[in-house]
């Protein structure tokens, strides 16, 4: 076989894999942020039911969707994704204030 043939047949080769190895990981990822929000919102339950505060878990979901579109934002320069970005880093705010406010 040529040196060409057998590049080109690697490179396909591994075009593939890399392609597998993206989708796995997105769905990986997706998988585990599914668990979370699942988790978090047991948690915000429970606290609510116990007449506790859920601020800590509000700023981990919040800051998960500042960065989400942060990122986002970075590669797709979407006005969408801007605006709900600043909406999310809002309410973002808000929470940080509230929870390192309590108790003065």
């Amino acid at each position: 076989m040529d040196k060409d043939k057998i590049l080109e047949k690697s490179r396909q080769e591994n075009k593939n894999r890399d392609e597998m190895e993206r989708t796995i990981t997105i769905e990986g990822e997706s998988f585990s942020l599914a668990f979370t929000l699942m988790a978090g919102l047991i948690i915000v339950a429970f606290n609510t039911f116990h007449h506790l505060s859920s601020d800590s878990v509000m700023i981990m979901f919040w800051t998960s969707c500042v960065s989400n579109r942060l990122y986002r934002l970075t590669k797709r320069k979407s006005t969408s994704d801007l605006i709900t970005m600043i909406i999310s880093l809002v309410i973002l705010v808000f929470y940080v204030v509230k929870y390192f406010t309590q108790g003065w």
